[in-house]
């Protein structure tokens, strides 16, 4: 077993630390426009799906939520006039969401917000892009390491 290198807080330390950072960061800048850090992902994966529109179990699927969650977010996003359930052309009983103007618009000013932020903090260009190869590295990393809990827990 890999020793923790001392006066380190350990990659994993690291990784709380950025995790509960980007997370403050992420509540202070979505909050800004009255919706929910959830919220806004959901947003985020309809604007950018062809047309707007996105099946829930795809939604889920990108954003690794469950239904249920799912079905709670999008109650709020359709009562905030963000999104909108139409039925699926293909299958009429399913639906689809779509965003609206109104949830296009939201979505796209948050996101510049986050770009600004990002902005803010001063990185090149070069450190931004190594920066981002190195947490893409750690992601893939932590994504294909096996699940450790089942074995772990006594």
């Amino acid at each position: 077993m890999a020793e923790q290198l001392q006066g380190t807080d350990g990659l994993l330390g690291h990784v709380v630390r950025l995790n509960v950072a980007v997370d403050r960061v992420l509540t202070e800048i979505v909050g800004a426009s009255s919706i929910s850090v959830a919220d806004y992902l959901v947003l985020g994966v309809v604007r950018r799906s062809p047309d707007h529109r996105s099946a829930p179990t795809a939604i889920c699927e990108v954003l690794g939520r469950t239904t249920g969650g799912m079905s709670l977010t999008l109650d709020r996003l359709e009562s905030a006039g963000l999104v909108r359930r139409l039925p699926d052309p293909g299958d009429r009983r399913r639906v689809v969401v779509e965003a609206t103007e109104l949830g296009v618009d939201l979505a796209k000013r948050v996101n510049a917000d986050l770009h600004a932020w990002e902005e803010s903090l001063g990185l090149s260009d070069a450190q931004r892009e190594d920066l981002a190869q190195a947490i893409g590295r750690l992601t893939d990393a932590i994504d294909a390491a096996p699940d450790r809990l089942a074995t772990s827990v006594p």
